[in-house]
């Protein structure tokens, strides 16, 4: 096989994995539903804004015009929770953002156990309130909004604990 076709599908199957949105410790069947429906959503907005596009450079090439790319607001961010303690960590994300009117986009039931990482996809922009607890431990309440930079958040019992000495 040629090195160039090889390092192509390489890059091709890094991107394609790097982008997937997995739900292995969602243990709720709604929410898992609500990241499948999201990320299909997505998926073919992007392929319908890409086709869109590569007609309007054709189109202009033909004209012999400019080119301006069409690009639509951004609806979902891809977040990253990570669970930063020695237990599972058992969290809830609520948010008052509707889907399809069929609910709000929680996410609930994320089971995630220790130094374990899940992928999310959510509205933007969005607030969450994020409850999390141990087994042992009292909850906890983080918030947090997706239309910051903030991608990655990380979790662990006693972080929203104000000492009190």
């Amino acid at each position: 096989m040629n090195p160039k076709n090889l390092i192509i599908m390489v890059l091709a199957v890094i991107l394609c994995c790097g982008g997937c949105t997995s739900t292995r410790y969602l243990t709720d069947s709604g929410s898992i539903d609500r990241q499948h429906d999201m990320r299909k959503n997505r998926v073919g907005k992007n392929i319908g804004e890409g086709c869109l596009n590569m007609t309007f450079f054709i189109l202009a090439a033909v004209v012999n015009s400019e080119f301006e790319p069409l690009e639509s607001e951004r609806t979902f961010k891809r977040i990253s929770v990570k669970n930063e303690s020695t237990d599972t960590l058992f969290v809830n994300m609520v948010t008052d953002v509707v889907w399809k009117e069929t609910g709000y986009c929680d996410i609930m039931g994320i089971a995630l156990p220790s130094g374990a990482r899940q992928k999310l996809l959510v509205p933007y922009p969005a607030a969450y309130n994020v409850y999390f607890r141990t087994s042992s431990s009292e909850e906890e309440k983080l918030e947090i909004r997706t239309d910051n930079k903030q991608k990655n958040i990380r979790l662990k019992p006693g972080m929203t604990k104000i000492d009190t000495r």
